[in-house]
């Protein structure tokens, strides 16, 4: 079966999922930082973990990923939804966000199943297994009863990204699941699937033009792999690039024989000249 958008997906899947179990995992060894609520930070990496079946890995996980997963309120999902419910509907769209960030954890998670394969990668950041048994069953005892309330996710992430939360648009546009439902392609409805990728372009453009890196890398990916835009290398190297040149220190610069991998000279041109484009667009001054 296959499934939309996944190189995006398994980023998502990846910072939301893997994220908070291995945020939960790791808090009480790892060092304590100060983090602001918004703008680009490098995502801490996590062993990959296992849905219902392996997902690939995805370059937008290992680049500047902000780490929604240091967001997700406590406790049991039905309660988080409980207290957050009324400020998100009345248009707070941080507490929007964040019950989404909170449903997404139940969403195919390492709750179901993990790996000894996994395992033993989080034995080497230094998880011992029983630290890990008991965030799984935390997990697991977080999602209790929330079956319903995770299939609507995706009304809160869409509430969210309308209002222009930036952590809330670039998930949008990597988290098609939330939007147009877990089966395949064939299943989901022509106008609605428009509509979103429509949506998705529209939310990425306009944090292109505020200078975010993340949604430029979103926006190479989309060009790259997604199964719901038609692929066009010149465009998804030139984002990349952009991303590299406004965002140097936490966008891993990669040697032009990979980024300009498989482009004609003429291409080769036209990406840069695209990328300085982008560049001058958002960021000139």
């Amino acid at each position: 079966m296959k499934r939309r958008n996944k190189a995006l997906f398994s980023a998502m899947a990846l910072a939301i999922a893997g994220g908070t179990l291995w945020w939960a995992a790791t808090a009480s060894n790892a060092p304590q930082h100060d983090m602001p609520p918004t703008g680009v930070q490098v995502a801490q990496e996590a062993p990959s973990v296992d849905r219902r079946s392996s997902l690939p890995s995805s370059p937008l996980a290992q680049g500047p990923m902000r780490q929604v997963f240091s967001d997700v309120p406590p406790g049991r999902a039905i309660d988080v939804a409980k207290s957050l419910d009324a400020a998100a509907r009345e248009g707070d769209s941080h507490a929007a966000f964040q019950l989404y960030a909170k449903l997404s954890r139940c969403v195919d998670s390492p709750v179901h199943k993990i790996t000894e394969q996994s395992r033993a990668a989080y034995r080497l950041a230094g998880v011992s297994d029983e630290t890990l048994d008991k965030s799984i069953r935390q997990q697991r005892d977080d999602c209790l009863g929330a079956e319903q309330l995770v299939e609507k996710r995706g009304d809160w992430l869409r509430l969210a990204a309308d209002r222009g939360y930036a952590d809330a648009m670039i998930l949008y546009a990597a988290d098609p699941a939330a939007i147009l439902g877990d089966g395949p392609i064939s299943d989901a409805d022509p106008e609605q699937t428009a509509d979103y990728v429509e949506r998705s372009v529209s939310l990425m453009e306009q944090l292109v033009e505020k200078g975010d890196p993340n949604a430029m890398l979103v926006l190479s990916m989309m060009y790259k792999s997604s199964d719901l835009v038609p692929h066009d290398a010149v465009r998804s190297t030139a984002y990349r690039l952009a991303a590299e040149r406004v965002a140097p220190l936490v966008v891993p610069v990669k040697p032009s024989r990979l980024t300009m991998g498989g482009l004609s000279p003429a291409q080769q041109a036209e990406a840069l000249a695209l990328a300085r484009e982008i560049e001058l667009k958002c960021c000139k001054d």
